[in-house]
């Protein structure tokens, strides 16, 4: 069995349809930076993991394992402890119950995204099964894509993350990816 996956240009094909060029495109990602800053970027973040999270397990889990993992990984980011989780009623919740402090807008935008791309793996990672196959799908369409495209600028491309597990679950599954660099086509080939 064969299947043929066509590999992407900068541009993807709804932008083709739309007659998107990819300078304007680069100039919305950039004008959506200096609309949003750090807090309000990973206030989105954290809100669009709960929600979609909150669908595959019990809301108090959700939120646990979210402040267990901002707790994991202020070790290695200082700056997180400027988030501050204030939920209490684990049945009702909105953005209003994630606070982050000034100080959080200092943080370079690079650093920013690793801390992102970590919380995202590891958050998925503890979720196991339960996360599912289109958690980051969905992740990416509850964060908007205003949102996503200030992430993406940050160094977190959830479009890649998405091909990276389905070529993680295609390998499980026993196929193997071939790719003709003179064609820019990769094959998808079963193992025998």
């Amino acid at each position: 069995m064969q299947v043929i996956l066509k590999k992407h240009n900068s541009m993807d094909e709804r932008d083709k349809k739309m007659g998107l060029k990819d300078e304007i495109k680069e100039e919305t990602i950039e004008q959506t930076m200096h609309r949003f800053n750090n807090s309000d970027i990973v206030k989105h973040v954290l809100f669009s993991l709960i929600h979609v999270a909150t669908t595959k397990t019990s809301n108090d889990y959700a939120w646990s394992t979210l402040k267990k993992l901002l707790k994991e990984l202020e070790v290695e980011y200082n700056f997180l402890k400027y988030i501050e989780i204030a939920h209490i009623d684990y049945l009702s919740y909105t953005i209003e119950d994630i606070k982050i402090m000034q100080q959080f807008n200092q943080v370079e935008n690079e650093e920013l995204g690793r801390s992102i791309q970590d919380l995202i793996d590891l958050y998925k990672k503890y979720l196991g099964k339960k996360a599912g196959y289109f958690f980051i799908k969905e992740f990416k369409t509850c964060l908007g894509e205003e949102y996503h495209s200030a992430i993406k600028n940050m160094g977190v491309d959830l479009r890649l993350i998405e091909l990276q597990n389905e070529i993680k679950d295609l390998d499980t599954q026993g196929y193997k990816i071939k790719e003709d660099t003179s064609s820019n086509i990769a094959y998808v080939e079963k193992r025998i």
